[in-house]
């Protein structure tokens, strides 16, 4: 069931976190790749347009659907590209929730200042 869910999800994902590493005394975050180009869906949720503030901002929650095996810790930068070719980047991301038989869930944050598309 799995590989046919997985055929309805045309989103691709690039997820980024931080792995610990040591220079000398210091320790020291560095970057690391966990996926990148993966199938996935994202499902907005708490998007309303009477919550926007006139403050120029694009804030809403949303909840990323993936397979299971990837692990992603909270704190991941996540990178989405849809069907359409329009990139949006998520942050604040929680933990993933392998819960299910079929995919995982993420719930994520996209908070931005608005800008305008040229």
């Amino acid at each position: 069931m799995s590989g046919t869910l997985r055929r309805l999800w045309f989103d691709r994902v690039t997820i980024t976190g931080v792995r610990d590493g040591s220079d000398g005394v210091f320790t020291d975050g560095k970057p690391v790749t966990i996926v990148e180009d993966e199938p996935a869906k994202v499902v907005l949720k708490g998007l309303k347009a009477s919550e926007q503030t006139f403050f120029g901002t694009d804030a809403y929650d949303a909840k990323l659907i993936i397979r299971n095996g990837i692990k992603i810790p909270a704190g991941a930068d996540i990178m989405v590209t849809d069907v359409n070719g329009q990139v949006t980047k998520y942050k604040r991301a929680s933990r993933g929730y392998a819960g299910y038989v079929s995919h995982q869930e993420v719930a994520m944050v996209r908070d931005e200042k608005a800008k305008e598309e040229s």
